[in-house]
């Protein structure tokens, strides 16, 4: 799955990421990857 969400990086920027999972069932959403910045915020 993927996903779009705001992070803030180690160096403190607040920047808009896209975001890739995968889930199993019954147990939620597992290894969460950053996998591209879009833009800074």
């Amino acid at each position: 799955m993927k996903g779009v969400a705001t992070i803030r990086t180690a160096s403190g920027r607040v920047r808009r990421a896209e975001l890739h999972w995968y889930e199993a069932h019954g147990h939620g959403r597992k290894e969460l990857k950053r996998k591209s910045y879009i833009r800074e915020v």
